[in-house]
């Protein structure tokens, strides 16, 4: 009975030490974008910083740098639309030109990221597209591959 409890404490000691014990990301990327009235501008992708976090801000120094943080009257929009903590991965840059049920022309972009394959970090892409531009349909309206990289 004492050897069955000192065992139960030590896995209990055990476990707790491993729950905390710090993580660290070795690996961040950000995909942002910057919108206006429907359509997708420009974007920007940076890779290799310490924590997504990091790369969304030098992707959004990066559109402000070209003038999208004053676009038309302030009502630009940079999003931050896909990010990755993968320390390397497949990139892929997708960009869909369609009207949409109005018959209004409108451009979107989506980011893919994976640890896998292009074919998962193009499939990531299309679902990036989609939470955005909720209208946007693959099959109906088609993309094109943008950008396509590893790091």
């Amino acid at each position: 009975m004492m050897a069955r409890s000192g065992r139960h404490a030590c896995l209990a000691w055990c476990f707790g030490f491993v729950i905390a014990a710090p993580t660290a990301h070795a690996g961040g990327a950000a995909c942002v974008m910057a919108k206006y009235q429907g359509q997708t501008l420009d974007y920007a992708l940076v890779v290799g910083k310490s924590h997504p976090v990091e790369a969304q801000e030098a992707a959004e120094d990066e559109l402000r740098a070209k003038g999208y943080a004053n676009y038309y009257r302030n009502l630009d929009v940079m999003r931050a639309q896909n990010l990755s903590n993968l320390d390397n991965a497949y990139v892929i840059v997708i960009r869909s030109e369609f009207e949409d049920i109005r018959g209004k022309p409108r451009s979107a972009m989506g980011c893919g990221f994976s640890a896998v394959s292009y074919t998962d970090a193009e499939l990531d892409a299309v679902r990036d597209l989609q939470a955005y531009f909720w209208g946007w349909k693959p099959d109906q309206h088609g993309y094109r591959v943008e950008r396509k990289f590893r790091y």
